[in-house]
């Protein structure tokens, strides 16, 4: 039984403390309901006579004792058990209060051992927060760093993508003026150029191979110029192609060319050109300069040091039309170099002239034929009106397919209905037709004032490519700039030429179709009082008369 307690938790020992006092009460209980019981069985076995009652005092004296006997029995017992229930009360209290220290014992191990364990994690702490610390600002140094060298690529990037950029710019225009420079060793330079350009435009630029790409092609540019040469060379003269020539080059201001086998002498000359190639070869020269320049060629053949040049070495003078033999053109060759001096702009500009006279002849054509009827159509429809054959007329006016036969018909059609719905039909029908006569006018307007507009367009480019050539080339022969500025003009005058032909073509036009305006007028008008004359004057005059009786 004690085995089993010892077994037990805290609250079961309690509860069986508790239970211990309530088995005692109910013992004493079933105790006390034994002696009534019985007592009461021997008071009715006992005899009613008076001998008796005095043994049956006795009896229940005796009684009385045995009871109280057996009452002191029982508290004995509830004692014994009390001092047991007591003992066992207090080894579980004992037990109880050695687990109690025990625990407590526990408790505080686990205490020191706590705050051991706290001390040294406070200490870990520390130095991990002071190593924290101490990382941050180098993390924040090292960051700092970072920005300054990121902000100082960004900077050397962005200078190395500006010098990129400068580097590809100066390489594109030299490579757009390569065609109109100096010919002489134009292949080598074109190519130089275009891998300098290739190199600049590489997803990861070559600027230093490009840089010496061009700088190569400048420095051999500028020796070109400085320098002088003669020798034996394969060129095109005129016509022949692969010709063997003895070829005689000063800098850039001079380069003769004498065929081997016929002696044939070509020099290379500024064209006096705004656009395309500046400079020309030309064959076609005046005898006494062929002849100067053969025998400049003979003259640096031999062991002469002085070499005459026969051409001004500026060349300001040297343009072809002053050298070259003069030449009857025809009007086709005029009509081509005209036009080819007008540089792009002569494009639209001859484009807007084709459109303008189109437009014009497809407006006279339709005007011609849809505001014309002819006699005999007007005395047919005249006898059909006449007749009162209205259907008739209206067949034949559908027939004619004009703006004036749809006029008519529009009258014609309400020729059997009110004059109002006559009149409302006719105009109706004029609102139609008028849109179709003046289709296309505005078009033709725009034309006329768009072409002098093109022609301005091109004069302010042919002045500003001048200047750009003046610029970059230089002239000190105010007939080089007056002859561009004639060249810029040309374009200004091609658009007025067309212009004024245009405006007065649309000025015509116009008058036309006022005319056919006002014939479809006159003559639907004149057709509506034919029909509907008669009936409406005496329709009116009644009118008039009931409204001054009243």
């Amino acid at each position: 039984m004690r085995l089993d307690e010892r077994r037990m938790t805290k609250d079961e020992r309690t509860v069986r403390l508790v239970s211990l006092p309530n088995q005692l009460n109910c013992g004493r209980v079933v105790s006390t309901a034994l002696i009534t019981l019985f007592l009461a069985s021997s008071a009715f076995a006992w005899p009613w006579s008076s001998g008796e009652k005095k043994s049956t005092a006795e009896d229940q004296a005796r009684i009385k004792d045995s009871l109280q006997m057996e009452e002191m029995r029982s508290l004995q017992r509830e004692v014994e058990t009390l001092t047991r229930i007591r003992l066992q009360k207090a080894d579980s209290l004992e037990k109880l209060e050695a687990e109690h220290w025990r625990k407590r014992y526990a408790e505080s191990q686990l205490t020191e051992e706590h705050q051991a364990a706290s001390r040294e994690l406070d200490g870990r702490y520390s130095k991990l927060s002071t190593d924290l610390g101490r990382v941050n600002e180098e993390v924040m140094a090292s960051r700092s760093m970072t920005g300054d060298a990121e902000e100082k690529a960004q900077a050397d990037e962005s200078a190395y993508d500006a010098l990129n950029t400068q580097v590809k710019l100066s390489i594109d225009k030299t490579l757009g003026d390569v065609m109109g420079d100096y010919p002489v060793g134009m292949n080598g330079r074109l190519i130089r150029l275009k891998q300098a350009s290739e190199d600049a435009e590489k997803k990861v630029p070559n600027t230093v191979g490009a840089v010496q790409n061009f700088m190569n092609d400048l420095l051999l540019r500028h020796e070109l110029t400085y320098t002088q040469f003669y020798g034996r060379e394969t060129s095109q003269v005129g016509n022949r192609p692969d010709v063997n020539v003895n070829r005689l080059r000063l800098g850039t201001v001079f380069l003769g060319e004498v065929a081997q086998d016929n002696g044939e002498v070509q020099a290379l000359l500024r064209s006096g050109a705004l656009q395309g190639k500046i400079f020309e070869w030309n064959a076609s020269l005046p005898p006494e300069m062929a002849a100067n320049i053969k025998q400049a060629v003979s003259q640096a053949s031999g062991a002469s040091t002085v070499v005459s040049i026969p051409l001004d070495v500026l060349q300001n003078k040297a343009v072809k039309n002053a050298i070259t033999d003069t030449k009857e053109l025809t009007w086709r060759e005029e009509f081509q170099a005209f036009f080819r001096k007008g540089g792009i702009v002569m494009y639209p500009l001859m484009l807007v002239a084709i459109f303008a006279l189109l437009l014009c002849l497809e407006r006279f054509l339709v005007l011609s034929y849809r505001g014309h009827l002819s006699r005999r159509f007007n005395r047919k429809l005249d006898a059909l009106v006449k007749e009162n054959r209205y259907e008739d007329a209206a067949g034949l006016c559908l027939k004619k397919e004009t703006s004036l036969s749809m006029v008519l018909f529009a009258v014609l059609n309400r020729a059997r209905d009110a004059r109002e719905d006559a009149e409302r039909a006719l105009q109706e029908a004029l609102l139609r037709e008028q849109p179709k006569l003046e289709r296309r006018m505005g078009l033709l307007a725009a034309m006329g004032s768009i072409a002098p507009l093109l022609g301005l367009l091109g004069t302010v480019t042919g002045i500003i490519t001048l200047f750009t050539v003046i610029t970059e080339v230089g002239t000190n022969d105010a007939r080089v700039l007056a002859g561009g500025i004639s060249e810029a003009l040309v374009t200004t005058e091609t658009g007025l030429v067309i212009a004024i032909p245009v405006m007065i073509l649309h000025g015509l036009l116009s008058e036309k179709i006022e005319k056919v305006t006002s014939e479809m007028y006159v003559q639907s008008t004149a057709l509506l009082n034919r029909i509907f004359g008669a009936s409406t004057s005496s329709a009116t005059d009644s009118r008039s008369e009931k409204n001054e009786d009243q």
